[in-house]
């Protein structure tokens, strides 16, 4: 049972002229840098769209608030700087859901 952990969904789009391989370098420099540094931050995992240019990153937190107030600080940390001017600003969705319940093999 994983009640309380939250699942971060951001969807978005990237800005005309970035390379999928410069895209994933910035984000492991985001996720290394500064997600994995943030209070309830379990793991977090990039994933390309079916859309050109289409990207999601999908987050693991332990509360709903630690997700909120990671996103609220990654928006005027230096260190995401690069991670926010990739990103077109219109196309930005995301959505922060309670898990319930998992399965692993």
């Amino acid at each position: 049972m994983n009640r309380g952990i939250c699942t971060e969904i951001a969807e978005f789009q990237v800005v005309t002229g970035i390379s999928d391989e410069n895209f994933i370098s910035i984000v492991e420099k985001l996720e290394e840098d500064f997600h994995s540094q943030q209070a309830g931050f379990i793991n977090s995992e990039l994933v390309k769209g079916n859309e050109p240019s289409q990207w999601l990153i999908l987050q693991h937190w332990g509360s709903v608030a630690e997700a909120k107030e990671a996103s609220k600080n990654m928006m005027k940390d230096p260190i995401t700087e690069d991670f926010r001017k990739s990103l077109d600003p219109k196309t930005v969705k995301i959505r922060y859901l309670e898990n319930i319940q998992n399965w692993e093999k």
